[in-house]
């Protein structure tokens, strides 16, 4: 109850303390027209379309300051819309003090145009300030109302269901926007954690593709530790180093094989496929061609010598990339191209087509590619290429980088 008289105090006397709820920009810009337009609906209002005696009423020195203060109130919106309401109600209590006719000649005590000025006034409050100071708006804006009436006028009731109803329609604009607001960084926090799923996902599987690699290497150096005092002629203390190394390397093995099982999939199992190889990326090719897609492929350089990580990860990305032409632009031709000199070179491109063009979701599978040529400190691009189309473009260290 104290904090709510609080802010009653502070909507007539310290409005900076006062939490107010910004528009976007794109309806500032929208606010900024709108409020032009509704102060020269104000002047026009008060010096053009009145009836005649209202006419002649207002082209007086006390009239023509009324309208134009009115103007400046709508106008004082853009850059404090309390202020502007305060402005607002010292203007309803003055115009019928100039205006002591007015009442007599359309049955209101204020000029139409300043009518006009104070509704734009109210609702611009009502869309920028939360319900507790709206009421103490309503309340205030009553009781300038009612000293207005002092005067001698009619109506009253009808005047504070307009305040309200204004009141009530800019808060809910208000909360609309803010409603707005909120779907739209919730769907940004969504797609967000999508991303941050399909990137740890795509992480997992890379390790689990990996592993195999890793482990087939270990697997040998044990092999080769264990099997040396058996092919040399050895002194004990190199037999005892070789005996320390094979231990190591089992040790190595066993933890690998307790990472394997914190990485399986979601099924619970384990893949124990062979790992395709850059050659393979023929196969797939192949494949395609079987399924009517214009394919060409251009294989340059050693390709059997290829690290085993590297040449796993160059196919994962061949596939997902021949994949998204296939599924994103059909009917297109598909241009595959590898290179194998210091560092693998790929690269997958596909014509232009006609359709509509892609959405701006995130893509996880070139999420995917990046991660793997993340993992292997190469060098990635994907976006549209010279001609059109898609092009996916990479290089990969065989040296690890």
């Amino acid at each position: 109850m104290k904090s709510f008289f609080s802010v009653g105090v502070s909507t007539l006397f310290r409005a900076n303390r006062l939490v107010r709820t910004p528009p976007s920009p794109a309806r500032r810009r929208l606010r900024l027209v709108l409020t032009l337009g509704a102060a020269l609906v104000v002047l026009v209002f008060n010096l053009v379309l009145e009836p005649l005696p209202l006419v002649h009423a207002l082209s007086t020195f006390p009239g023509l300051w009324i309208t134009w203060l009115s103007v400046a109130v709508v106008l004082l919106t853009l850059v404090h819309p309390l202020w502007a309401w305060r402005s607002a109600a010292v203007l309803l209590v003055l115009s019928p003090m100039v205006f002591r006719g007015l009442t007599d000649l359309w049955g209101w005590p204020w000029p139409p145009g300043t009518i006009i000025g104070c509704t734009v006034v109210l609702l611009v409050v009502a869309q920028s300030y939360r319900q507790a100071v709206l009421v103490w708006v309503f309340v205030w804006s009553l009781v300038a109302v009612w000293l207005s009436h002092l005067l001698g006028s009619k109506d009253i009731f009808l005047a504070g269901v307009v305040v309200g109803g204004v009141l009530v329609l800019g808060n809910a604009m208000r909360l609309r926007r803010i409603a707005e607001a909120e779907r739209v960084e919730q769907r940004r926090r969504l797609e967000e954690e999508e991303t941050r799923a399909a990137t740890l996902e795509e992480r997992a599987v890379i390790a689990r593709e990996l592993h195999d690699v890793v482990a087939h290497h270990m697997s040998v150096l044990a092999l080769r530790a264990g099997s040396a005092r058996y092919r040399f002629s050895l002194p004990p203390e190199l037999v005892v180093e070789f005996a320390e190394m094979q231990e190591t390397a089992r040790e190595g093995l066993t933890e690998m094989r307790r990472l394997l099982g914190v990485l399986r999939n979601s099924a619970g199992e384990v893949e124990t496929a062979p790992q395709p190889r850059v050659e393979q990326i023929a196969e797939l090719v192949d494949r395609l061609r079987g399924a009517g897609v214009v394919v060409s492929l251009e294989i340059s350089g050693d390709v059997l010598g290829v690290p085993s990580g590297v040449a796993l990860s160059a196919y994962r990305i061949a596939q997902e990339a021949l994949s998204n032409a296939v599924r994103h632009a059909p009917g297109s031709t598909v241009d595959v191209r590898i290179s194998v000199s210091s560092e693998l070179s790929l690269m997958v491109a596909n014509s232009a087509v006609e359709g509509p063009p892609p959405d701006d979701r995130p893509k996880h599978g070139l999420l995917g590619m990046r991660e793997r040529v993340a993992a292997l400190r190469g060098t990635f691009r994907a976006g549209p290429g010279d001609a059109g189309g898609f092009v996916v473009a990479v290089t990969l260290p065989l040296n690890g980088g």
